[in-house]
């Protein structure tokens, strides 16, 4: 995940396969060969693929105990540890692994996502550009530091690189998600609307694509269609956003109505809100 406007979160999505083989028990007493630690990798892998990682993580956390420092299931693992939101973790795993030259590439991709998962665009930045240096098709990376494009207000770079991680991955709703967001920041909010309904075809069970949808009709300025078909769990949200949006377009009646609303359908949100009301009366303006 990345950007954010109060409430709402923008993701960089990992890569997924179709289906994986069960995990495998194994015990710790018992040697295993060359063979077998390659069918657990493999299992490993394919498990992490599926989005299936914390069955992934106790798959390469076992054969490491069979096979310590095996650099590609230390590379999984960092893969499992960054999807599970332990940046730090992962990225001290993929640090380690850079001198490795098979996975180099790897490692630097990972250690960039983490760093960026972390809110350094600038410092991930570097091993993001180390691994398409070293590794032209990692779209991942491509995708990465066009998100460090953003961050530095650079509208059409960022474009250009998620039009070469695109070209590599095609049918990835990840970056689709990400090219709405980038033309929702620099303010075009038609062909933002445009990206997140193809990345929402895509991947229609992201709540996260929904709700940047939902973000980029209230920034076009239809209010009441930002909040269609909104469940009753996410309303609260989806009201702040909303009033978030109106904020910033100065649209300070509409924002505090919003806020109000968002108050009501849940006192749990209510201090997110609040602070949102704060910002809006520090803005020079009063709710009513």
């Amino acid at each position: 995940m990345r950007k954010q406007l109060t409430g709402l979160s923008f993701l960089l999505m990992l890569a997924g396969c179709a289906s994986a083989p069960a995990p495998i028990s194994m015990s710790s007493s018992t040697a295993i060969s060359g063979a077998e630690e390659s069918s657990l990798l493999a299992a490993a892998d394919a498990t992490r693929d599926d989005g299936r990682f914390n069955e992934a993580l106790q798959i390469y956390q076992q054969l490491l105990v069979e096979a310590p420092g095996m650099p590609p299931a230390q590379l999984g693992l960092g893969e499992c540890l960054l999807a599970l939101g332990k940046p730090q973790e992962a990225k001290q795993l993929f640090q380690s692994l850079k001198s490795n030259a098979e996975l180099h590439a790897a490692a630097s991709q990972g250690e960039g996502l983490a760093l960026l998962a972390l809110g350094q665009p600038e410092a991930a930045a570097v091993p993001l550009t180390d691994a398409t240096n070293a590794n032209s098709t990692l779209w991942r990376s491509w995708n990465a530091l066009g998100d460090v494009a953003d961050h530095r207000h650079q509208p059409e770079e960022a474009l250009k690189l998620y039009d070469k991680a695109l070209a590599i991955n095609p049918n990835s709703a990840a970056i689709i998600n990400n090219i709405g967001y980038s033309r929702l920041l620099s303010g075009d909010t038609a062909r933002a609307v445009e990206s997140f309904h193809s990345a929402l075809a895509m991947d229609p069970r992201s709540e996260t694509i929904r709700n940047n949808l939902r973000l980029a009709i209230a920034a076009d300025g239809k209010y009441t269609d930002a909040i269609v078909a909104t469940t009753r769990d996410q309303l609260p949200i989806v009201l702040n956003n909303v009033g978030y949006i109106a904020m910033q377009k100065g649209d300070v009646s509409t924002a505090s109505a919003y806020f109000a609303r968002a108050m009501e359908a849940s006192s749990s949100y209510a201090s997110v809100t609040a602070k949102n009301l704060e910002l809006l009366k520090a803005q020079g303006t009063s709710a009513p």
